[in-house]
């Protein structure tokens, strides 16, 4: 289900919220080992970030005979789909274990080394920039999105996607509200980033900011079956980059009272035939001028 958005939820960046001094390069540098460690584990969260591809391809207008870049390219699907359509695609990713592992189940598409915040291409190479769920693993989005408007012609569509608040996500959302519950202190070693879930405002206020025009919101909402939660429980901490150190790092006492609590707060969710657990993501897109 596709539905526009409205006023959304106050996010981690919102009011009454302390500012956290960030460093940008021990962030990427965190998500870069991380989700070179994650490239064969990803299967999980692959299947359900698939669900976002078509809103995506439909919100950059990809059609036959486009230049069309992927960022954070991953796995290659997204990539996939758009030459499906006839465009002319690229994927980049900062991960060289997901670059081999695109470029091996898509010979004929070019996958390349490159981060969202530096892309390999020049200004206004491409018709349609393209994001599924790359841009809240990057440490200065502003840049990010500078880049892509950079890269695209003017006309050109930026189109991404990212997970939605935990309140209406509870795919991710459990494991955050579990973390809470207990109390979990950060454990070390993970560097402060930008927040991992934004609100709508906040989204459509950095692409309005990198001078981004048209600027629109949508959210696809569904259900993630699972026959049980050890399934839900392995599956996001073996495909997730920031939420299973969180966990895995804490001494075993913690780590098991916040299983406990995921346990609890996933109980609403039983049904005859295991759990249905409500997936939330947002699309949003804008025209460079």
């Amino acid at each position: 289900m596709v539905q526009p958005l409205g006023a959304g939820e106050t996010g981690a960046t919102g009011p009454g919220v302390s500012p956290v001094m960030l460093d940008a390069e021990a962030f990427n540098r965190f998500e870069l080992d991380a989700w070179e460690a994650a490239a064969g584990s990803y299967g999980f969260l692959r299947e359900l970030t698939a669900r976002a591809n078509g809103s995506l391809l439909a919100a950059a207008g990809v059609a036959r005979g486009l230049q069309v870049l992927d960022v954070g390219s991953g796995p290659g699907d997204l990539a996939a789909a758009a030459a499906g359509l006839g465009a002319d695609t690229v994927g980049i990713d900062a991960a060289p274990s997901m670059v081999r592992r695109a470029a091996l189940a898509n010979p004929s598409i070019p996958f390349r080394l490159g981060s969202f915040e530096a892309i390999p291409a020049g200004e206004g190479a491409f018709d349609a920039v393209l994001g599924g769920f790359v841009f809240n693993h990057v440490g200065s989005p502003e840049v990010a999105l500078a880049e892509a408007r950079r890269v695209l012609r003017p006309g050109g569509r930026l189109a991404l996607a990212t997970w939605d608040a935990p309140s209406r996500n509870r795919v991710l959302g459990l494991f955050v509200d579990a973390v809470s519950a207990v109390g979990a202190p950060p454990p070390p070693g993970i560097p402060a980033g930008p927040t991992h879930f934004r609100s709508d405002e906040e989204l459509r206020a950095l692409f309005t900011a990198a001078g981004f025009a048209s600027v629109g919101l949508s959210r696809i909402m569904f259900e993630a079956r699972v026959p049980d939660l050890d399934t839900l429980w392995d599956g996001v901490l073996g495909s997730a980059v920031r939420i299973p150190p969180t966990i895995t790092r804490q001494p075993p006492a913690i780590r098991g009272a916040i299983r406990a609590a995921f346990d609890v707060l996933a109980a609403v969710y039983r049904r005859a035939d295991g759990y249905a657990i409500p997936v939330s993501m947002q699309v949003i897109q804008g025209r460079r001028p």
